[in-house]
């Protein structure tokens, strides 16, 4: 992107380069075309005085009409010269006047041009961001948390398992896809139509049951309560099955049932899993609500 930025730049400024050539041309040759008349009525004025000595000296002439025609050719001669001397040192700012308001004029249209050329490369280089970006918009999801390009996924995705409603590997990734962007509603029916089609994925029956789970944390019966004894049936030493068993059985007031899963759960966790302080806070309450 930063080498398309420079590339950018680089063609305005030799662009601008380029367009403002005939317009510093134009403005010079106007610069050079009046100093040229100048110079050449210097000329003829000086060269009109000295005839003028000459026929003076040789007495082909009035003195008084020489004295007031050579008053006249001196005040134009003076002027010539006046304005030669203004136009020397002008002549870069005269010059550069006429292209400066052009130039100025042609950068904004250039401006505009790069703008247009430059976003539509962007889009064309980066559609799936653009898209994304639009999507977020449409869904109302906090976008600045989630990669636009997750959105452009996500509408693929769609499009895909519309065509091909069967792959449960597909909707697993649509509702993980769906967590990510706060679409719970539409996460869990995703998850739902996963475990309909593969009720024995461990992978997608985990998350459902998860997902389901903390829709409603404290909920230990129902559709949650299924899908985590299934679970543990499929793999007995499934750590979140067994945690949720555990639970279930203390909110029931079963607190022998939760100490033997508990105590089952943090035999298997490794000794660094930052679960095991907070497994064993729960084991030491049950205990004591056991002696009771």
């Amino acid at each position: 992107m930063t080498a398309l930025f420079i590339l950018a730049a680089l063609l305005f400024a030799v662009t601008l380069w380029w367009l403002s050539r005939p317009l510093r041309d134009v403005a010079a040759l106007s610069v050079t075309s009046e100093r040229a008349d100048l110079e050449q009525l210097r000329d003829r004025l000086v060269a009109q005085l000295n005839e003028l000595d000459a026929e003076r000296a040789d007495r082909g002439i009035d003195s008084t009409v020489a004295q007031d025609e050579e008053l006249r050719l001196s005040a134009e001669l003076a002027s010539a010269l006046k304005q030669l001397e203004v136009l020397a040192p002008s002549a870069a700012g005269a010059a550069a006047t006429l292209p400066r308001r052009a130039v100025l004029a042609v950068s904004a249209v250039l401006a505009v041009l790069l703008l247009l050329i430059g976003g539509g490369l962007y889009a064309w280089r980066n559609a799936g961001n653009v898209q994304g970006f639009m999507l977020a918009a449409d869904s109302g999801t906090d976008s600045a948390r989630v990669p636009p390009m997750v959105f452009e996924m996500v509408a693929k995705l769609e499009k895909r398992l519309a065509a091909q409603p069967n792959d449960a590997e597909g909707w697993a990734r649509l509702g993980r896809s769906y967590v990510v962007m706060e679409r719970k509603d539409k996460a869990l029916a995703a998850y739902a139509k996963a475990y309909e089609l593969a009720p024995d994925n461990i992978a997608v029956l985990s998350d459902y049951a998860w997902l389901v789970f903390n829709e409603s944390p404290g909920a230990t019966t129902g559709l949650v309560a299924t899908l985590y004894s299934r679970l543990n049936k499929l793999e007995p030493a499934h750590p979140d099955a067994l945690w949720f068993l555990g639970f279930s059985a203390y909110q029931q007031g079963d607190y022998r049932k939760a100490l033997g899963v508990w105590e089952r759960l943090l035999k298997l966790l490794p000794a660094e899993d930052p679960g095991r302080e907070h497994l064993k806070q729960a084991i030491t309450s049950a205990r004591e609500k056991q002696r009771r």
